[in-house]
């Protein structure tokens, strides 16, 4: 008898594992999100940039460039120092270049750069943040 309550047992609890899967794999599911877009309009010189709450967009010779403000160390809202041409973490002194390339401090990877595209009127660009 305690045999077959054992089995009763483990057929309840497998079937409930099995009926209940469907339901944790979607709230588990990930869902694409599109970029966020910002529009920056203003006709920038090669060597000109423009400092955003969430990234500075450089003009270069190949063309426009954003590099984000949030350090890859902890996340702190970085500082670009247009004397030096660095990006500098206030919290953890983390240096970077401006092209966001790691130069020194506890961060160890480069701080990320965003697409962005011109648009049709010469005059203004759009950077692609993610969602």
């Amino acid at each position: 008898m305690k045999r077959r309550n054992l089995l009763k047992s483990a057929l309840f609890w497998l079937m409930g594992a099995v009926l209940s899967w469907p339901l944790f794999s979607f709230i588990d599911r990930r869902r694409y999100r599109p970029p966020r877009e910002q529009r920056i309009s203003m006709k920038l010189k090669p060597g000109q940039f423009v400092v955003e709450p969430e990234f500075v967009l450089f003009q270069t010779v190949n063309g426009p460039v954003a590099v984000s403000r949030t350090c890859t160390h902890l996340g702190c809202r970085i500082n670009y120092l247009e004397d030096e041409k660095i990006f500098l973490c206030p919290c953890h002194q983390s240096r970077f270049t401006s092209k966001g390339r790691y130069i020194s401090g506890p961060a160890r990877k480069d701080l990320v750069t965003f697409r962005v595209s011109p648009m049709e009127d010469g005059q203004s660009v759009t950077v692609y943040l993610p969602a």
